[in-house]
């Protein structure tokens, strides 16, 4: 920390200045040395991709008329649950600053989710890179793992806006055991 008064360099613990007798207390001000990490946006978007994913199988599975004891197929599972998702959100919806959510889909053996990326930079984005920083918020939550014991799986598109770019990630119940 440095001296309001005369910008000295202080400790934390100091009291007073002893370069110009100032009262550091409420009058010192944070150092600007310090380095400051700079996150991966990239963070941010797989946790909200996993909060609305587990927000939407909650929903689901909370549903009486739509729970698997009902003697669903796995196609009017995939069909209900898909249904329950885009009804619980306004689509497209903005994610974040670089991340859109466009739409949600039913596939004949998965729920796939659409995105779309814009102003990122992917130089070290891949398929794998996000797998693997998915997997475990994915496969921690139980409603998810419940769906993925049903043979139901999760599918995560990307496409990079302006670009030719795109990704894709899948899971099923061996990518959670």
């Amino acid at each position: 920390m440095n001296c309001k008064n005369c910008n000295n360099p202080l400790s934390d613990e100091a009291k007073f200045c002893v370069k110009c007798g100032q009262k550091t207390q409420v009058d010192i001000t944070p150092t600007t040395d310090k380095k400051v990490e700079k996150k991966s946006p990239f963070g941010a978007v797989i946790s909200v991709v996993v909060f609305l994913l587990a927000f939407g199988v909650v929903r689901y599975l909370t549903q009486e008329t739509i729970s698997p004891s009902n003697n669903y197929s796995k196609a009017e599972l995939i069909t209900e649950t898909v249904k329950e998702v885009k009804s619980s959100m306004s689509l497209p919806s903005r994610i974040d600053e670089a991340t859109l959510l466009t739409d949600v889909t039913a596939q004949p053996n998965a729920i796939r989710y659409h995105y779309t990326l814009s102003g990122v930079d992917t130089d070290s984005l891949s398929n794998s890179y996000l797998k693997d920083f998915l997997a475990p918020d994915l496969c921690a939550t139980p409603e998810t793992k419940s769906l993925l014991n049903q043979d139901i799986g999760m599918e995560y598109s990307y496409i990079v806006e302006g670009s030719s770019q795109s990704y894709f990630v899948s899971f099923t119940k061996t990518d959670c055991l």
